[in-house]
Formats: C-alpha cells, sequence, structure tokens
C-alpha cells in the first residue's frame, strides 16, 4: 500500500517564505558592502597607476606635465583636463591617434607611453568630451602633482571643507603642515555624488 505524502500547510509555506525574507534582508547589505569595496580596490589601483605613470612622467622630463604643476589641486572634469592627462601619460590622443605637433611639444615630447586605460576608465557620451571616471563612473578625479620637488605634496590634500570627518582627516593628512610625503597623490570624495548633477556614485578613495 503505497504511504500518502504530507504537503506543506499554509502556515508552514509562510514561515519558510518568512525565514528566507529575513535571510535575504541580512544578507543584501552584506553582499551590497563587499561590491562597493571591490569597487573601491579597483579603482585605487587604477589611481595608483596614474601616480606610478605621473613618477615615471618626471624621471623621463624632469618635470611634471604644466597643467597640474601650475595649481594645487586639478579636478580632471573640469575643461580639458582629462584629456591633457591622458595625452601626457599615454602619448596619445584619448582616441587613438598620433598626438599633432604641438600636443607632442605641450604634454608629451617624446610621445612615450607610461600607461594605458581601459575602455571602462576612458569615455565619451555623445561626442563630448572624453573623461577619465573611476569604477564607480566618477569623473571627479583629483590630481596634486609636488611642483617644487622637495618630495611633499604641501597644499590641494583633502580638508575639513571636502567632508571629511575629523578623526578620518587625522588619518589621511596627520600633519598638514608638513604635507604629505609624495612626489603626486590622486583621490576623490564622497560629496561629488551628491551633487544635484551628479550621475554617478563615488566614494572617499586615496591613494597615500
Amino acid at each position: 500500500m503505497k504511504s500518502r505524502k504530507r504537503a506543506f500547510t499554509l502556515v508552514e509555506l509562510m514561515i519558510v517564505i518568512s525565514i528566507i525574507g529575513i535571510l535575504v534582508g541580512m544578507l543584501t547589505p552584506m553582499i551590497s558592502n563587499a561590491q562597493k569595496n571591490a569597487v573601491k580596490t579597483t579603482s585605487k589601483a587604477l589611481f595608483t597607476n596614474m601616480v606610478t605613470a605621473l613618477e615615471r612622467y618626471k624621471d623621463e622630463y624632469g618635470y611634471c606635465p604644466s597643467f597640474l604643476a601650475q595649481r594645487d589641486r586639478t579636478n580632471l572634469d573640469d575643461g580639458s583636463y582629462s584629456e591633457n592627462f591622458v595625452k601626457a601619460v599615454t602619448g596619445m590622443d584619448p582616441d587613438g591617434k598620433q598626438l599633432s605637433q604641438s600636443d607632442r611639444r605641450e604634454f608629451n615630447r617624446k610621445g612615450r607611453k607610461f600607461m594605458e586605460f581601459s575602455n571602462a576608465n576612458l569615455i565619451q557620451k555623445n561626442g563630448t568630451k572624453w573623461r577619465i571616471v573611476d569604477g564607480f563612473g566618477n569623473p571627479n578625479i583629483y590630481v596634486c602633482v609636488d611642483g617644487d620637488g622637495d618630495g611633499f605634496i604641501k597644499k590641494g590634500f583633502p580638508t575639513a571643507t571636502d567632508g571629511i570627518n575629523s578623526t578620518e582627516l587625522k588619518e589621511i593628512v596627520p600633519n598638514p603642515q608638513s604635507g604629505i610625503r609624495s612626489r603626486a597623490i590622486i583621490f576623490t570624495l564622497k560629496k561629488d555624488s551628491k551633487k544635484a548633477t551628479a550621475d554617478f556614485s563615488s566614494d572617499d578613495i586615496f591613494t597615500w
């Protein structure tokens, strides 16, 4: 005689569904944070490569690109700075063409390649200017270089006005009077994604 299979009752099904819902609710933030940390890691790797490219540039030519050296902090999203940065460190136009003679004289006279960008980090939307973006799609990438050659970045580094709390700021820049010991630094700021026109996410990421 065949035994009858017992089906789940409605109450039992509701209990199981509730448990699954609770587990999903607990796991979702963990997954989200893991994804965010992974993007931060890849973004920092990009910035570190950009810093290394600037150091190689200075070793080759004895100076930093002038459009970076003439200001304390350069936001690559301003003007044509992203395109200028690409020309300086790749020796090519952002579209892959050879530099014009005038651009070569201004940005990379020997046409040396110090790094290259992936399609994910160098984008052009609707025929607009080329932009370097991080893993979050954030084009507001800040660059500071050691203009006087003493090995320190004395201005342009993050401050309280950049929306960073005082505790974290002390870890990032422990001695603002002396500055940051580096030939170049690159960073992004979480506050930029809060702009009304922002179509990207962002986070506080630093190369030092």
